[in-house]
């Protein structure tokens, strides 16, 4: 995210170099898109989304991988892109991941989904106190094992 920040920040001061750029104009640019915020509706409502509280009164998080969109008609880097903006939400407090696996029509390859762990860094890690996945497919279940290790 930084690289495509610094990228778009040079683009837009070589447009006018009197206009400075932040962090929430680049996080504006993103979420509205060229799609008009479609994409960012798509991912709120049915991608990532908050789902209550648990025992523990912790939020929710709910990740539909199973609702992941075709990666021939969208940009993924933009889409882990709105899915980080959506977990900044969640991420100063304790909270819990719930992850949907089955049924999924488009799942990411592993370079996406390497170059997303590395993105998430200590303070997404930090506060997730539990994840619980959902029908895990055999690709999930060795995700999960492979990160597992790496941990």
């Amino acid at each position: 995210m930084d690289e495509q920040f610094e990228h778009w920040r040079r683009q837009e001061q070589a447009r006018d170099s009197t206009q400075r750029q932040t962090y929430a104009d680049f996080k504006q640019a993103v979420m509205q898109g060229d799609d008009g915020g479609r994409l960012l509706n798509y991912v709120n409502s049915s991608v990532i989304f908050q789902a209550g509280v648990d025992f523990e009164s912790k939020p929710m998080v709910v990740f539909c991988a199973c609702n992941l969109p075709d990666p021939r008609t969208v940009d993924y880097d933009r889409l882990l892109n709105l899915i980080i903006f959506r977990l900044d939400e969640f991420v100063e407090s304790d909270y819990t991941v719930v992850l949907l696996t089955s049924g999924a029509a488009h799942s990411p390859g592993w370079h996406w989904m390497s170059k997303a762990y590395r993105r998430l860094d200590r303070r997404y890690r930090k506060h997730v106190k539990s994840v619980y996945v959902v029908h895990p497919s055999m690709w999930s279940k060795l995700l999960f094992q492979v990160l597992g290790r790496v941990v």
